[in-house]
Parts: structure tokens; C-alpha cells; sequence
């Protein structure tokens, strides 16, 4: 580990050092409080109503028969142990949370796996599922076992700001459900509204800052600024409220490119952040505290970009980070996609974005039900089709009948010194052809567990981008920390007789005792959606190339000659042709030595896949020319 401390040290300027001193310094006050107890003072209880709170209860979600935990299903009256680890049958000893590592994985188990359940996203859904009056007593119990199994900093739930906020705002979702029985049940109220004013507390008083300010502290914000307007039980409300609103304002604008690209450059994480700033934007303007224009017109821009890169059925391009996490839930077969287009199309009156669901959401009939009408009155769409996203690192472009997009990315690593959620992908395409990607990115797969596929799946082997000398792009340095990172740039786009020309480079390589300056060039041709990629290397010396492509589990290679391979995909037939014409194609299919071949469609899950690799020699600066012909 103490490499590990030694990067993350190096990541820190004087003041983020200064704060996390600061915040050693409280442990032992927390330990105090650990054991005798938070202070709760006593809250300003009114009954509940439905007519003023913000979210508005319903049966419109869809029959619940079991619980999703990953790749794990439970049944709904399941007991749960707050504290285990069902993956990987591991308990978590319910002791101060300040003296738990939860980067141990011998001491927690997979984190991930006991904090997702945690979360209570299951209890939304089962409060707004078709006939959810039947799950009151469900939700009852599950909170009341909940609070008595996690008294104030007790056990691995009070380790981060962000469970608490995403348990808060799984819990302000539900409370509909469970009004009734709030109001005629004095113990249960006090014993649960205590437990709301400790998570607000610690949230306000623990924010994730600095170089871990990414979408920790957009969750955390929030999850205190839902649960103030939703539970305004205490003198503190009013003042959180209006700290987490203002502080939200900032945080678009720092966490989100202006043309709507989230800067961890990890799109579920776009998706995640995406929801909870919806959710906050709703909360306001059903409180009558709306949020500023400035903010709506980032929400708009990240809308934008989704529509820009998710094909006609909603397939999108998986680069970066994914731990399958949702900002909110009302139903479990909805997705983020469908939830924050549905509502982003009704909010900002914009037709396009309802196409990846035609029916009403359940989130849409608890936050925007006043919105619903428009789903029966489409209307012309006047958003004009954008296709370059320079801020946000990526460039996006169709061919003329919009059934071909690639997909270019010339973005940073991530966010922040430590980049905790990027990949090692520079200057990596994606090829959507019809309703799905062809050349896919290859996912995440894991993150607490699995330490070598945790590397590999956001190493740059696993990206369909450039490989040399064996190397990384940028380098790793632990589970969500980069040490040297590459830096990407745009150089060049333009559009000349129906073809866009996409340039750029990184300097990645440059760490090398000989240093490797790659530059690609994508020549798209919108009549035909085929394209040409042109590989240069600037160097002095030899070097090995491999460039990567990775494919769709679906496609068939069905002809591998020399410097030529075809492909079957859906009807259509897919040509790969190289300039370097003395070395061949390889394909490799889920293999472990060396990994390769794989791709992680959710998180704890794997499959073999089909992967295109092309390995050359060159001696010093060099071109290598590869022809991508699509034919239906």
C-alpha cells in the first residue's frame, strides 16, 4: 500500500493536504460521538402533505418479484445483513467507521456489493411498483432493521458522504409511501427522523473536496439539498438547503464541459450525475426554488450529447468507468437513459429526446406530472444536430442516411489530479452501424475486486486506440489513481465534399527513453459511413505498434487474409484493411494470457468478444494506413 499512499500524496497540492490534516484531526471526536451517541435536537414535525411535497406518489412502476444487487438476485422479503457481502459471502465488522479501511479488501470484502444495497434504491422502486400499497410493511421493516443495525457511525455505512446522500434521497422518494405510518407511529417517526438529521449532518459536515470532488460531491450536494427541502424539520434545513443549491450552481459548471460533456470522461458517470442534477432542478421548481438558467442550459447540453452519440434504440458508446449506479430509481426497468432523456424532453419542451420511450416513466409521473400531456403531442424537433464537442473531448459524426456514426474521443483522462475514473483510451473511435455499436469499448467489469482486470479493462489494449512498446497511454498507480497521464488534443476537423476529417494526437509516449508522439486521422466519408484512420509515430527509434479494435459479441469474422479481414455484422459486411501489408491480422476471443477478447456489459460480469489486433514493428517516424469499407 505505501506506493499507493505515495501517488496519491503526489496528487494533493498544500491545501487539499492542509484539509485532509483537518479532517484526521476529528476522528477523535467522531469516536466520541461513536459512542455516546449523535445529538438530535428535536424536530419541528408536521404532518404529512401530499399537495405541497415535491414528488408525487403513484403505482406506475413495474411488478417487483425480486432484488437486483448486480449480478446477485434476492427476494423482496429477504432479511439483510447491512454489513455483508453477499458476493463473496464477507461480513464487515460493526465497528467505529473511522478505523475501517475500505480500500482493504480482506477487511470489506467488495465494497460495492454492501453499499449498493444500502443505498434503499430498492425501497423507491418497491414504493412506486404496481400495487406498491402492498410493500408498506416491506418498507417499514427494512428501515426500521436498517436503523437499529447502524446506530451513528457505527459499521461501514457511515464511510461515505455519497451512501449517506443516495440512502437520503432513496428515503425522501419513499416517504409518500410511508406517510401514513410516519404520522401514527410516534417511536418509528422519532427513531427515523433522528437518523435523517445525523445523515444531513455528516453529509454537510464531510463533503468529498479537492482532488475527490467529482461526482462524490455532486451526489452528496444533492442528497442534502433533497433531503432539507424534503424533510425541513430542523433550524439547520433552510441554511443547508440554499448551501447545497448554491454550491450545485458551481458544480455544473466545473464537472460538466460547456458543450455537456461530463469531464470525468466516464459516460455512466455523465448518466449518474445527469440524473441527480435532474433531480435537483425538479426538486426546485416543484418547491418553487428554481435553479438558474445557467444551470438548465448545462442540464440542456448534457442532454445534447447523449442524443449525439445513443443510437435510434439507445445504444450508446460505454467509455470510461461504470459501476452501474443510479442516481435515483422508481422502477427497476427503466434505465438512465430513458429516465433523464424522458424528463430532460418534457422540461426543456424538446421532442427528440422522448424518442427512447414512449410511455410515460415512473419517474416522470412522480416528479413531472403536469408534464405528461406532452407525450401524446409530439411535435417537430428544432434542436439543431450537433457533432463536435471540443470542450468535452469528443467529436461525433453520421453519415448521410444516419444509420453510421463514429465516435472519436480526444479528451483528457478525468477529472480532477487523479483522474479516478478514466481510461487509458486516447484517441479510441466507436462505430455505431444501425441500431448498435460495432466497435465497442470493452467496459469495466470490476473495481474493488479483481485487481488484474481492473487494469486491464482500463488499460489502453482494451480500447480501440494504439498500443505501444506494451505500455499504457498514461500510467496507473492504483484502483482510481493515474499517475503520468496522457494529454489529447484536437488538431484538426473539417468537412471537405462529403468527408469530415477528424485530427488529432497525444503525448503520452513521450515518457519513453524514446519518445512517441501518436497522431490519428479519421477521413469519414458521409455517403458511405466508411472511413480511413491514419496512424502516425513520431520517434527516432524501433518501437512495437498494436492497434485495437474490439468488437460487438454479435459480429462474425468470417474471412482473415493477410492484410485484410471481413466482418458479418446484421446483414451488413465490414472490411479492415492495413497499409502494413507484411504483418497480419489477429484475432484473439477471451483470452487470459495475455488478457484480451473481453468485454464487461455490467459490473462482476464478463463475456468473449472478438478483438482485431494488428502488431508491427517500425523504425523511426511512421504511417500506418487502415481502411474501414461498411457494405450493406
Amino acid at each position: 500500500m505505501m506506493p499507493w499512499y505515495i501517488s496519491r500524496l503526489a496528487s494533493m497540492g498544500p491545501a487539499e493536504i492542509i484539509w485532509r490534516m483537518r479532517s484526521a484531526a476529528c476522528v477523535p471526536i467522531d469516536w466520541t460521538l461513536y459512542k455516546i451517541g449523535g445529538a438530535v435536537p428535536a424536530p419541528k414535525w408536521a404532518p404529512f402533505a401530499a399537495r405541497t411535497f415535491p414528488v408525487q406518489l403513484h403505482d406506475s412502476g413495474c411488478a417487483m418479484e425480486c432484488i437486483q444487487l448486480f449480478d446477485l438476485e434476492l427476494p423482496i422479503d429477504f432479511e439483510f445483513d447491512w454489513h455483508y457481502d453477499y458476493c463473496n459471502n464477507k461480513k464487515v465488522k460493526r465497528q467505529f467507521s473511522g478505523s475501517l479501511d475500505i480500500r482493504n479488501t480482506e477487511t470489506v470484502g467488495d465494497i460495492k456489493y454492501i453499499w449498493e444495497v444500502n443505498r434503499h434504491q430498492f425501497l423507491s422502486s418497491l414504493a412506486y411498483a404496481q400495487n406498491g400499497s402492498r410493500h408498506t410493511d416491506t418498507l417499514l421493516r427494512v428501515v426500521r432493521s436498517w436503523i437499529k443495525d447502524n446506530p451513528y457511525l457505527s459499521g461501514i455505512n457511515w464511510t461515505s458522504s455519497l451512501e449517506l446522500a443516495l440512502r437520503v434521497v432513496s428515503w425522501a422518494l419513499m416517504y409518500p409511501r410511508i406517510a401514513q405510518d410516519v404520522d401514527s407511529d410516534r417511536d418509528f417517526r422519532e427513531r427515523w427522523l433522528a437518523s435523517i438529521y445525523l445523515h444531513l449532518t455528516r453529509i454537510a459536515n464531510r463533503p468529498s473536496l479537492f482532488s475527490s470532488a467529482n461526482n462524490h460531491l455532486i451526489g452528496e450536494l444533492v442528497g442534502l439539498y433533497v433531503g432539507a427541502s424534503c424533510f425541513p424539520f430542523w433550524g439547520e434545513c433552510a441554511a443547508w438547503r440554499d448551501f447545497a443549491h448554491q454550491a450545485l450552481e458551481r458544480q455544473i459548471l466545473l464537472q460538466v464541459s460547456a458543450d455537456g460533456v461530463n469531464r470525468e470522461q466516464a459516460i455512466s458517470y455523465h448518466l449518474f450525475t445527469l440524473e441527480l442534477l435532474l433531480l435537483a432542478f425538479v426538486i426546485g421548481r416543484n418547491c418553487e426554488r428554481p435553479f438558474s438558467d445557467t444551470y438548465a442550459e448545462r442540464l440542456r447540453a448534457m442532454l445534447r450529447f447523449l442524443n449525439a452519440v445513443a443510437t435510434s434504440t439507445g445504444d450508446i458508446p460505454w467509455y470510461g468507468d461504470s459501476d452501474d449506479a443510479r442516481g435515483f430509481v422508481f422502477a427497476q426497468d427503466e434505465s438512465a437513459l430513458e429516465v433523464t432523456t424522458q424528463m430532460g424532453g418534457l422540461l426543456f419542451d424538446e421532442p427528440t429526446w422522448l424518442r427512447f420511450r414512449n410511455k410515460p416513466t415512473a419517474a416522470a409521473h412522480a416528479l413531472v406530472p403536469d408534464l405528461l400531456g406532452a407525450l401524446s403531442t409530439p411535435a417537430a424537433s428544432s434542436e439543431p444536430q450537433c457533432e463536435l464537442f471540443e470542450d468535452g473531448g469528443f467529436a461525433c459524426v453520421r453519415s448521410d442516411n444516419d444509420k453510421i456514426r463514429l465516435l472519436m474521443d480526444f479528451g483528457p483522462l478525468g477529472y480532477t489530479n487523479i483522474a479516478a475514473h478514466g481510461h487509458s483510451d486516447a484517441l479510441s473511435i466507436w462505430l455505431a452501424v444501425g441500431d448498435e455499436y460495432l466497435l465497442i469499448d470493452a467496459g469495466t467489469y470490476a473495481y474493488h475486486s479483481h485487481p488484474e482486470w481492473r487494469n486491464y479493462f482500463r488499460g489502453t489494449a482494451a480500447h480501440n486506440t494504439v498500443r505501444v512498446d506494451g505500455c499504457n497511454q498514461s500510467k496507473i498507480a492504483g484502483r482510481f489513481l493515474w499517475s503520468t497521464k496522457a494529454k489529447a488534443r484536437l488538431t484538426q476537423f473539417q468537412e471537405y465534399l462529403g468527408h469530415v476529417i477528424i485530427g488529432a494526437e497525444h503525448e503520452g509516449y513521450t515518457r519513453l527513453d524514446d519518445p512517441v508522439v501518436h497522431r490519428r486521422t479519421v477521413d469519414f466519408d458521409r455517403t458511405t459511413g466508411s472511413f480511413t484512420l491514419a496512424d502516425s509515430f513520431c520517434c527516432a527509434h524501433q518501437h512495437t505498434i498494436e492497434q485495437f479494435f474490439h468488437l460487438h459479441e454479435d459480429t462474425a469474422v468470417i474471412r482473415r487474409e493477410g492484410g485484410e479481414v471481413e466482418l458479418s455484422w446484421h446483414g451488413c459486411r465490414i472490411f479492415f484493411s492495413s497499409s502494413d501489408s507484411l504483418n497480419a491480422w489477429e484475432v484473439v476471443r477471451g483470452s487470459e494470457a495475455p488478457m484480451l477478447g473481453w468485454r464487461s456489459y455490467a459490473f462482476n460480469q464478463k463475456q468473449p468478444i472478438s478483438t482485431l489486433r494488428l502488431r508491427s514493428e517500425i523504425d523511426g517516424n511512421t504511417i500506418i494506413v487502415t481502411k474501414v469499407d461498411v457494405q450493406p
